[in-house]
């Protein structure tokens, strides 16, 4: 796996995108972001809603897809 830095929650990856979290858990639900590449379950996940979300995949899948996004924030403190 990335670093740990890469790796951050639902609300940090929402604003660093600058999508709405309900679109965020919508594109996992459909498939359009899998588990391992772009989010990922740690030692402190109680539920689907604490995962952690790897900014870098997510970005890149967005990008294959023409998904819009922000870039402006590229790295957030977890």
């Amino acid at each position: 796996m990335a670093p740990s830095t890469s790796w951050v929650s639902a609300n940090k990856a929402s604003e660093a995108l600058g999508i709405d979290k309900k679109d965020l858990f919508k594109m996992r639900d459909d498939g359009t972001l899998r588990l391992g590449p772009h989010y990922a379950a740690f030692k402190d996940t109680y539920s689907r809603d604490s995962y952690r979300w790897n900014l870098t995949s997510v970005r890149k899948e967005l990008q294959k897809r023409g998904i819009e996004f922000s870039e402006a924030s590229s790295e957030l403190n977890t």
